[in-house]
């Protein structure tokens, strides 16, 4: 449902998510808003909340893009646990790009260097 790539060790990753968190299929999406996301020749990884919360927590993840989807899917089934930062640190990210992509919302965001503390 997401790529994938590596940079200098670091990776990008994409996600399609409803407006309440839950994931939604890449193949459900429009052609602009797949190539948004990676496109569908790039291989697709598919990470579990736990994965995600690993890479977010070791600092490995420099540029998040997400393809906002007009819907709620509601339930248990949602990225939203909480994951311990390094030295207690908020991991902080800033949207840098929004695109409009018919009924969707692209936006690339970058991790900003200096973390704020709590």
């Amino acid at each position: 449902m997401k790529r994938s790539a590596k940079i200098t060790g670091r990776r990008i990753i994409s996600l399609a998510l409803t407006w309440d968190g839950a994931r939604w299929p890449v193949k459900a999406l429009s052609p602009k808003a797949q190539a948004f996301l990676g496109g569908p020749a790039r291989k697709q990884e598919s990470f579990t909340k736990s994965a995600l919360t690993r890479l977010f927590a070791r600092e490995d993840v420099d540029e998040i893009r997400i393809c906002w989807t007009p819907w709620l899917k509601g339930g248990n089934d949602v990225l939203a646990s909480p994951f311990p930062a390094p030295g207690n640190k908020r991991v902080s990210f800033q949207a840098v790009c929004q695109i409009r992509l018919g009924d969707n919302l692209g936006v690339v965001y970058h991790r900003v260097c200096n973390s704020v503390e709590r």
